[in-house]
């Protein structure tokens, strides 16, 4: 596969992150609301053409640029020495980046950007702890070994789009969360923050995390977190800890 191929511009990126609501917040918020239905218009479209497409497109560099996460990390092997590369992800959107090396777009696939920091600037060693993480589908419970929802499954959370997808808490979680969100009144309000704070919550009662990662058929890419407990009664127990918190 041709990575420069299959990295875009941010404009053709902005079309996955229209439907982010933290980005919708965001451009709301930076260019108001009257000329917001026009911005998500523009992005929506994967044009960032005009003034108002300008702004977004310098908005969305900053944002991407300063509050991404890492999803995959390794070293650049050189003679002399060792140098970091990762790949950053910002709501279904990724990036690779090295040490004295200029990005050179996004990537809509995990794969495809990890593919790209693999290859660009020469060897690249991955992070060992990194290389363990599954494909969401290949991931086994550690207490029953299904790849099913079971009754360890304490907690399946989406971290890209921060939304919980599965196990005994989605409800609960879900409900804190949006409680959360809808209860912010700064306008420069950060998710991330709160939401780990939730997830540190969560990952107190559980046993045993998980990290994985899922993408699909539309090219876009998320990463998990799964959280099991040993037994059915600790998991209602840990469900029943988190709600009355």
């Amino acid at each position: 596969m041709d990575q420069q191929l299959s990295c875009v511009d941010l404009a053709a990126a902005s079309k996955v992150l229209a439907a982010s609501p933290r980005v919708q917040a965001l451009v709301k918020h930076t260019v108001g609301a009257d000329h917001f239905p026009e911005a998500l218009t523009l992005m929506t479209s994967g044009r960032l053409d005009g003034d108002l497409g300008g702004a977004v497109h310098d908005l969305l560099v900053d944002e991407i640029g300063n509050h991404s996460d890492i999803t995959w990390s390794g070293v650049i092997r050189t003679p002399h020495d060792d140098f970091p590369v990762h790949v950053n992800v910002y709501e279904g959107v990724y990036w690779a980046w090295g040490m004295e090396y200029d990005p050179i777009g996004y990537f809509l696939s995990r794969d495809d950007a990890i593919d790209y920091a693999r290859s660009a600037w020469g060897e690249v060693i991955p992070d060992d702890e990194e290389d363990d993480e599954k494909e969401i589908g290949d991931l086994r419970c550690p207490y029953c070994d299904t790849t099913d929802h079971c009754d360890h499954l304490l907690l399946m959370v989406d971290t890209t789009f921060r939304q919980a997808e599965g196990g005994l808490l989605y409800d609960a979680f879900n409900a804190r969360w949006a409680a959360t969100v809808g209860d912010a009144d700064d306008p420069d309000f950060d998710e991330r923050e709160p939401f780990d704070k939730l997830l540190d919550e969560v990952s107190a009662l559980a046993d045993h995390e998980s990290r994985s990662f899922s993408d699909s058929a539309l090219g876009m890419s998320a990463n998990y977190i799964l959280f099991y407990c040993r037994s059915k009664p600790r998991t209602a127990a840990a469900a029943k800890a988190f709600s009355d918190g």
